[in-house]
């Protein structure tokens, strides 16, 4: 029951905090990391923790699978640089300076215990960049190459940890050959299950017709392929990415389930993300209980660690801005010096790194009553103090105007190109149809997709179309339709930015939807 108030708690405190972040502009999840550490001195609280086993199974598949479904195929292949070089590369670099660091500052550790530290505070969490990042306003560009670096990262830094874990707890040496061959097989097995996963799924939804029977399969399918991956020692993260990604990209999905999916998700990812750095604030009593009279070594190597973790992803951010930059592609980041700075600014620490922190066996290294210490030090400086800082970054780094006039002008050449498709198909399906009836149906079309014209000739030209009520709500639906299917290859388009697109989708699928209600 104790457990069960806890969740409940975290959850009703999370809606509470997304209300008062949303009011103060300050990201609530470094709120609610503050005020759930607070809960250390409320009496009698209930000692809650969950198994460390548990916490990645339970948290990461339906958290990855709600960013995974916004990006597609086509963001991928654009971004390949980004996954090898931020995702793999940045994140074996920032493990070795990381551990090295280490290494030196706590005196008897071994090599490889210092490597697992390093591997567990390497990467970057999507789920705290995702829930800090576009709330503070950061540029869509920006944000998508932050998640399509979050989406694969954790993969690299796993495999390094578990290496490692494996050295530490056999005494044996690790090898940069069985590093290689272990991260080749855990990529290449999981994304063959994500893939093959997310086409079964796709045949199965196209033959089931209940919504919420479609719905409750995208919850199961995260968790079944992450435990299915765990269990061939393959990478849960890379299946269930891979698996979302082929799902939404083949699915025949229509409007009602991409709307109910949408409001789905948008909760499951609230409550799970609120309940994660709930339970990371929690873990601060047992934390400074565990560390005793060590607790102002292990803060001050926290702050050495996210340093040094600091400095190695600004001066990558930087070189990759230069290659960015030698390459000429306009939708990639980062593109300017003040990116450079925010992407590095939002490199933060959060679950992925306290749950592998946490799941390290007591006896495995020495300074294991520490290691929880220096865990929350690194998320308060990399996760905390960042998000709560980072509206006023993005206020002095006058990003937004120059980010918004790309985004509004994407936004208008998809609007255009969805309005005319949509016409298009209209006027293909009903070549025979009353010309004064076809203008008045493209016009409300056109009204619908932005186009600006006078209230009062609108009016007019609406009251002639309803009389001929029923060939006009059918000739809409066609419009519409016609709509969505360019709507949907753009979303394919690695020109274009999904998470534009599915605003504009947003709009044509509710309006698809009010056509039935007549």
């Amino acid at each position: 029951m104790e457990v069960l108030l806890v969740l409940i708690g975290l959850m009703l405190l999370t809606v509470i905090v997304v209300a008062v972040g949303d009011k103060l502009g300050l990201p609530w999840p470094a709120l609610l990391s503050i005020l759930a550490a607070l809960s250390m001195f409320i009496p009698r609280l209930p000692d809650f923790t969950i198994p460390t086993d548990l916490i990645l199974p339970v948290f990461l598949p339906p958290l990855l699978w709600a960013l995974a479904r916004r990006t597609s195929w086509g963001v991928i292949r654009e971004q390949w640089m980004t996954i090898l070089s931020l995702s793999v590369l940045l994140v074996v670099a920032t493990t070795m300076a990381v551990g090295m660091t280490a290494y030196a500052f706590l005196p008897g550790i071994s090599l490889a215990g210092a490597i697992l530290i390093g591997a567990a505070i390497a990467p970057p969490d999507p789920v705290a960049v995702e829930a800090v990042a576009e709330p503070a306003g950061i540029p869509r560009r920006i944000i998508s190459t932050l998640q399509t670096e979050g989406l694969f990262n954790d993969a690299a830094s796993i495999v390094a940890f578990h290496l490692a874990l494996v050295a530490v707890t056999d005494g044996s040496n690790m090898s940069w050959a069985d590093a290689v061959t272990s991260f080749l097989y855990s990529a290449v097995v999981a994304a063959i299950l994500g893939w093959g996963s997310g086409r079964l799924a796709s045949i199965f939804i196209a033959r089931v017709h209940e919504v919420v029977a479609r719905n409750a399969l995208t919850w199961v399918i995260p968790f079944a392929v992450y435990v299915v991956a765990e269990e061939l020692h393959a990478s849960g993260v890379i299946a269930v990415v891979i698996a979302a990604v082929e799902l939404h990209s083949r699915a025949p999905i229509q409007a009602e389930d991409r709307l109910s999916g949408q409001s789905f998700w948008e909760t499951i990812e609230l409550l799970f993300t609120g309940v994660a750095f709930g339970l990371i604030g929690m873990t601060v009593n047992t934390a400074v209980h565990e560390a005793g009279a060590n607790l102002g070594h292990s803060v001050i190597v926290g702050i050495l660690l996210s340093l040094v973790a600091f400095v190695v992803r600004l001066l990558w951010m930087w070189v990759f801005y230069l290659i960015n930059k030698k390459r000429g592609k306009p939708r990639l980041a980062p593109l300017r010096l003040q990116e450079v700075l925010l992407m590095t600014w939002s490199g933060m620490r959060g679950l992925v790194t306290l749950a592998l922190v946490l799941s390290i066996p007591s006896d495995a290294i020495a300074y294991s009553d520490e290691l929880s210490v220096i865990a929350l030090t690194v998320l308060v400086m990399t996760m905390v103090i960042p998000g709560l800082l980072l509206p006023w970054l993005m206020k002095r780094l006058d990003l937004t105007t120059y980010s918004q006039a790309a985004s509004d002008k994407m936004r208008t050449e998809i609007t255009s190109r969805a309005r005319r498709a949509g016409i298009q198909s209209l006027r293909k399906k009903y070549q025979e149809l009353d010309p004064e009836i076809a203008a008045n149906i493209s016009q409300w079309f056109e009204e619908r997709l932005g186009e600006d014209e006078d209230g009062d000739d609108a009016s007019t030209r609406m009251q002639k179309a309803i009389q001929a009520r029923d060939v006009a709500i059918a000739a809409r639906r066609v419009a519409l339709a016609g709509a969505q299917q360019e709507l949907l290859r753009l979303r394919r388009d690695r020109n274009f930015n999904p998470m534009i697109v599915d605003e504009v989708l947003e709009e044509v699928d509710r309006m698809t939807l009010g056509t039935k209600t007549h």
